[in-house]
């Protein structure tokens, strides 16, 4: 318990910036749902990537939006990537593990605010997407998705804490994250015949206990490997 009060405590740095950005957050998530919401049926007649590619560059870009320019992932010298903030309180006579379940506070807060407004808005301004959930399954995608947002956030903390990244690891990263895209995209599009977020609603309306159980254990898993990958990585690097 005096963990996680210590952490809230040393978020408190951050969350002047947050929630400073609340209110941008919060128009931003409106105009956002309102534009998936005029598109919505048409999606669901017919599979449209370029809604998911909206939806998801919404969803994993959320955390930098309301990041101060000191929490955020930068180029500190050489091929060393960190966060000047995790650097800082990493110099401090604070527990690791305080340090990263603050990062994690700060990353969670505007992510789940921004992706429960984006869902609520969407759902309430398309009239056919209430047509196949109920409030009950909006509830379950909703955390579905918030769920994923985490799992994906999570992943800021472990880059935060400090990585050496060569021009060579940048590009093959670069080939990688082209490839696992376009392998998706041709599953979704030719195989399954239908978009991410388009399955995901209907499977919810099918399946709402399976899109619940994986609604818990993908962030706590994600989070889990983040912390544990967070607290080595400041334990091996040379932030001099």
């Amino acid at each position: 318990m005096n963990t996680f009060k210590e952490s809230i405590w040393l978020a408190r740095y951050d969350f002047r910036h947050v929630v400073k950005q609340i209110a941008a957050l919060i128009f931003v998530a409106g105009i956002y749902g309102y534009f998936f919401a005029d598109l919505m049926e048409g999606y669901l007649e017919k599979t449209k990537p370029v809604f998911d590619l909206f939806f998801f560059l919404y969803l994993f870009f959320m955390p930098s939006w309301s990041r101060s320019k000191e929490s955020q992932i930068q180029q500190i010298e050489g091929d060393l990537y960190a966060a000047p903030t995790f650097m800082l309180f990493n110099q401090l006579p604070i527990r690791k593990n305080v340090v990263i379940i603050s990062r994690f506070f700060c990353l969670f807060v505007p992510v789940i605010i921004g992706t429960v407004l984006v869902l609520v808005v969407t759902y309430i301004a398309s009239d056919v997407l209430r047509e196949v959930l109920s409030v009950g399954g909006l509830v379950v995608l909703t955390l579905f998705w918030t769920g994923i947002a985490l799992a994906s956030c999570s992943a800021f903390a472990t880059m935060e804490a400090g990585e050496r990244i060569s021009k060579l690891r940048m590009v093959t990263s670069f080939i990688w994250l082209i490839l696992i895209a376009g392998a998706l995209f041709i599953l979704m599009k030719d195989v399954l015949k239908s978009g991410i977020l388009k399955w995901s609603i209907f499977f919810t309306a099918d399946h709402p206990l399976v899109m619940l159980l994986l609604a818990l254990l993908i962030p706590i898993g994600a989070s889990w490997w983040a912390y544990r990958r967070a607290y080595k990585q400041m334990n091996k690097m040379d932030y001099m």
